[in-house]
């Protein structure tokens, strides 16, 4: 699941770009600015009467200044641009470093050992990529149809380079499966932007690490010795939270506390031994859970809404209930 350190970091940027957008606007009254009219054309939604081409700020559209318009839009830039190298040297150094594949070729990786848990990876990390592109734009003033647009884009992009970059490796392939994974996690984040009513169903993750990565520097004749928290699937849960809250009726709200979120996930049994370290076929696990939602917490200082909208997308360690491959009540799921 490559995806996942992609979409950790696609929360940090997205926890900083509203909080950077405010610290701007906050320091309005320590700066002074040169008439606040700019010439732009790339987006920004208000208007100027006599030619389409020219823009006010602050306006409705955009209520900061152009120094604080050209800062955050620096800002926005410089963590996509970094957020992106760090991304690329990352899966170069621990994807790409292989035997290589004399041409290149495709693969379809349906229903491996792990049970299809990477696809739910490249879902998350395609949602991620999109929904903080959008917010990105967002705070940098771009119109809320073209940040629609070059966001779904820009996560398209991303994922296909390294479907390509993966068909030049044996151990890989270009794979189509994860190209449809992508493409719903992106399609997610868009259609959430479309219809906000969407945004009560939000894509969570868990994780706690499995006995084999625990075990790993004891396995014998060095079966995936390489086992890393990225391929640690076993220890991954994939969950769709539902803010209750946000979807019961009015008379029905008071019997629900609008904290507590009805989650589904999916996880799966040990696909590496834990005492060889040996691959083998695992088992799929359906869970429902009630868990609790940081988005929920009170106060509403921007700092502290950016740190309590990242929170909400990591599922909290609450009691499951399992219901494949056996039906048990775990108390304490993580």
């Amino acid at each position: 699941m490559r995806l996942i350190n992609g979409s950790v970091l696609a929360l940090l940027l997205g926890a900083t770009a509203p909080l950077g957008a405010a610290l701007a606007q906050d320091s309005a009254a320590a700066i002074p600015d040169p008439p606040p009219v700019v010439s732009v054309t790339n987006g920004v939604e208000a208007a100027s009467p006599r030619d389409s081409s020219a823009r006010t700020f602050p306006s409705p559209a955009c209520p900061l200044t152009s120094n604080q318009l050209t800062a955050v839009r620096a800002g926005v830039g410089g963590a996509f641009v970094g957020g992106n190298a760090y991304l690329y040297h990352y899966f170069k150094k621990a994807w790409w470093s292989g035997e290589r594949a004399p041409h290149f070729f495709f693969h379809a990786d349906w229903d491996q050992e792990f049970r299809d848990q990477d696809k739910f990876g490249h879902m998350l990390g395609g949602y991620h990529l999109a929904r903080i592109g959008y917010a990105g734009l967002r705070e940098a003033c771009v119109s809320d149809k073209k940040a629609i647009a070059w966001s779904a884009a820009y996560a398209a992009l991303f994922q296909l380079q390294i479907e390509v970059f993966d068909g030049r490796f044996l151990k890989y392939g270009f794979s189509y499966a994860d190209m449809i994974s992508n493409t719903a996690g992106q399609a997610l984040a868009v259609m959430q932007e479309l219809n906000p009513t969407l945004r009560a169903i939000k894509p969570t993750f868990s994780y706690h690490r499995s006995p084999a990565l625990t075990n790993r520097t004891n396995f014998t004749g060095g079966n995936n010795s390489d086992l890393r928290p990225s391929l640690d699937y076993s220890g991954q849960t994939y969950w769709f939270s539902t803010d209750m809250d946000a979807l019961l009726p009015a008379d029905a709200k008071p019997f629900w506390p609008s904290f507590i979120r009805l989650s589904v996930g999916h996880s799966i049994t040990d696909w590496v031994n834990p005492e060889t370290g040996e691959t083998q076929r695992a088992k799929r696990k359906i869970i429902l859970s009630l868990d609790f939602d940081p988005d929920k917490l009170p106060g509403n200082a921007p700092l502290w809404r950016s740190i309590k909208r990242t929170l909400s997308y990591y599922r909290f360690p609450a009691p499951a209930l399992e219901l494949t491959p056996r039906l048990h009540l775990n108390p304490w799921y993580k």
